[in-house]
């Protein structure tokens, strides 16, 4: 029994010294890592994270057909926050009222950014497109706050400023639903995308592939160096068939118009190439992708993002008329010889419909019917013709449809006719409708590109061509080059003997009729004006035309509308001029004479001992090409 419970003992002391062994090592470890290791241990929790600063790509670049840059990308600092372990509220409230300071920007709002980008643990872009001196100033912060930093990277740039802008769009933020679609394909929450025009239409193929660089950062967010690094890869490259002389016209006559509202589009009639396509009210794209965010938000809220000359939907007024007489003459309805008397007036039954010339144009024949615009005359002609047959001329050259240009916004217009009355009404069609439709008026809508559109076939004797922008995309990938082939929309069938007569007529509007403003001597010009009822206001003024050397198929055609303009030969015409002029190449008579008229005004200042402005230099349109 005795010797038993000394055993017993024996085992139990062998246990506690196993134990007392055990707590001794452990002992050792505790203060091993507590003092050897502690300062070993506290450099390696300094390095405790790493944070991916991206660097925004390179987008593809944007040319006119003869590679001048309409839109490229410059070198832009941005400022990037990155968040650091342990700091609290306090910490960041005084980042955001220094920054709220430098970058003129609501310190509450930099807060609640700097908080998310905290709670996320991920860097997050503060300001793009710095200005130098502010970026200066922000490199002084970075020693007084840790977790800022600058980094280079491309912004967008339109080197014209509002140049073509409804065409060619604008950058912007995404919003939620845009962000829910876009994340999947690497897209990030601050990422600027094309919102409109070329910019949204060629998103995917004009967006890069960001790069950025893997840095590690300490508990105080400063940078300790770079893990490694992924270089961005531009965009592809669009090259467009735009005239950056033309356009540069188109944009600067519109804008001296009375009302400075409306569009213009010019088209080569051989292939469907579109030269220009200018719309006002226009805008600058560089202001939304300022630094200020209250001029990104001034401009936004102003944005006239409505595109005139594809979404714009007018009576066309007498430029439909070219359409009228193709139908009656190549029906055989008339024949250029039939002659009508104007008196200024046309009776049926018990109403009366207007000559625009209230006198009348006393009697009158094809050619001087359409030279002179006459209204009874086409109220004759198209009570003879019919407006079934008018109708199916005016569907033949694209009107009721929209053009399919590769634009966001387009509009199809409204046709006007009794196939189209019965479809959409189930009414009856009456002469009174003929003798609107005959001069362009009534219930018909068309657009400036479908004028455009109008214009090239009449130059060209019926091909009516679906009308593109893009010559060839140029794929960073490494894929095929893309090359826009012409694409024949349609053909107006009609005899040549119709053809010529119309043409000749339209020869004539310009050189001794409505359309004399546009008259260029060296030039054959040919085209016709249209003045729309508007019912809302002043009336609207149209012109078409189209131009060729002497000898030479025509090589453009042009629609001009100017809202509120009034007179299309007194208003849109000279617009349409300054384009035809810009193409060729050849000067311009109204430039010239405003540079002399400046300088006259500049040398009496200085007689009268003023201070004269500089004149401004004037480039000829031959300049450009």
């Amino acid at each position: 029994m005795n010797h038993a419970g000394g055993g017993g003992r024996e085992r139990l002391e062998l246990v506690w010294l196993a134990i007392s062994l055990i707590g001794a090592v452990l002992g050792l470890r505790l203060a091993q890592l507590q003092l050897k290791d502690a300062a070993e241990y506290r450099r390696l929790s300094d390095i405790n994270s790493s944070l991916t600063i991206y660097q925004n790509a390179p987008r593809g670049r944007i040319y006119d057909r003869e590679g001048r840059e309409i839109a490229t990308n410059q070198a832009a600092s941005s400022l990037i926050f990155l968040p650091r372990k342990g700091q609290s509220v306090r910490d960041l409230e005084p980042l955001a009222q220094e920054l709220g300071r430098r970058l003129n920007r609501d310190p509450q709002e930099l807060l609640e950014t700097l908080e998310r980008a905290d709670r996320d643990e991920s860097a997050v872009r503060l300001a793009e497109n710095l200005p130098r001196g502010t970026m200066f100033q922000l490199r002084e912060l970075q020693t007084l706050y840790p977790g800022i930093t600058l980094i280079d990277e491309a912004r967008r740039y339109y080197p014209y400023g509002r140049f073509a802008s409804h065409l060619l769009g604008f950058m912007g933020k995404m919003g939620p639903r845009e962000w829910r679609e876009r994340k999947a394909k690497g897209y990030r929450a601050d990422s600027r995308i094309g919102k409109m025009g070329l910019e949204g239409a060629f998103e995917d193929e004009l967006r890069g592939h960001d790069g950025g660089k893997r840095m590690e950062v300490d508990a105080q967010g400063r940078l300790k160096g770079e893990l490694g690094s992924t270089p961005s890869e531009p965009g592809s490259n669009i090259y467009l068939t735009i005239d950056t002389a033309v356009q540069k016209a188109a944009d600067g006559g519109l804008r001296k118009t009375a009302t400075g509202r409306g569009a213009a589009v010019a088209i080569d009639p051989r292939t469907g190439e579109i030269l220009a396509m200018s719309s006002l009210p226009d805008f600058d794209p560089n202001a939304l992708l300022s630094t200020d965010p209250g001029e990104v938000k001034r401009s936004a809220q102003g944005l006239p993002e409505f595109n005139n000359a594809i979404a714009g939907a007018y009576p066309p007024g007498s430029t439909f008329k070219p359409i009228v007489g193709l139908a009656a003459l190549n029906e055989g309805r008339i024949t250029p010889s039939d002659a009508f008397f104007c008196p200024g007036r046309f009776e049926l039954g018990s109403h009366t419909f207007l000559c625009w010339d209230h006198k009348g144009h006393k009697r009158i024949s094809w050619i001087m019917g359409l030279a002179q615009s006459c209204d009874v005359y086409f109220y004759n002609l198209g009570l003879k013709t019919g407006g079934d047959r008018i109708e199916r001329y005016a569907r033949a050259f694209g009107l009721g449809a929209k053009t399919n240009v590769a634009l966001r916004g387009e509009k199809a217009g409204h046709l006007f006719g009794p196939e189209t009355r019965s479809r959409s009404k189930n009414k009856s069609w009456y002469d009174g409708d003929t003798l609107n439709l005959a001069i362009g008026q009534g219930e018909l809508l068309v657009t400036p590109i479908q004028m455009a559109v109008v214009a090239a076939a009449l130059a060209n004797r019926g091909t009516v061509w679906r009308p593109h922008y893009t010559r060839k995309i140029i794929y960073a990938d490494g894929r095929p080059d893309y090359v826009q082939r012409p694409e024949r929309a349609a053909v107006v069938a009609a005899k040549d003997a119709a053809w010529d007569q119309v043409q000749e007529g339209l020869r004539v509007v310009i050189s001794s009729g409505t359309g004399y403003p546009a008259r260029i001597p060296g030039l054959v010009v040919s085209g016709k004006t249209g003045t729309a009822q508007n019912p809302h206001g002043e009336d609207h003024a149209w012109f078409i035309t189209y131009a060729a050397r002497p000898g030479e198929p025509a090589s453009i055609a042009v629609a001009v509308l100017v809202e509120n303009g009034g007179h299309g030969g007194v208003t849109a015409a000279p617009v349409a001029k300054k384009m035809i002029l810009a193409y060729f190449g050849m000067p311009d008579p109204d430039a010239e004479r405003e540079v002399r008229e400046a300088e006259r005004a500049a040398h009496r200042a200085v007689r009268a001992g003023l201070p004269a402005a500089a004149p401004k230099p004037m480039m000829s349109a031959g300049a450009l090409r």
